[in-house]
């Protein structure tokens, strides 16, 4: 799975920038920090473990971490998607492609 870019249209958190993260599994990985109308790319590459699925987006938060999306990674392989997040006040595009394996 890669990350292309993360667009943001409006952050999740009141005050401050959002700091996004990923949970692929068991793994969790930074995204990147996020203002409105900021756009990154990210370009991170994870490999799928198997029966892994889905790819979820947080906000990290000092108490609690906020879930934004949660993405299926098992549609439309080997083509860029666009997924947007409209999750509380949080506004986000991205863009990511699930490369399927060699047969």
């Amino acid at each position: 799975m890669k990350l292309g870019s993360v667009t943001c249209h409006a952050t999740d958190d009141f005050i401050g920038p959002d700091d996004l993260v990923g949970v692929l599994g068991t793994d969790r990985f930074p995204i990147g920090q996020f203002e409105a109308g900021s756009s990154l790319d990210v370009g991170i590459e994870m490999p799928i473990a198997p029966g892994v699925t889905e790819l979820t987006i947080l906000e990290a938060d000092v108490i609690e971490d906020d879930v934004l999306a949660t993405i299926d990674l098992t549609q439309d392989m080997d083509v860029d998607r666009v997924f947007g997040i409209l999750t509380g006040d949080a506004r986000y595009d991205v863009n990511f492609v699930v490369i399927s394996e060699p047969g």
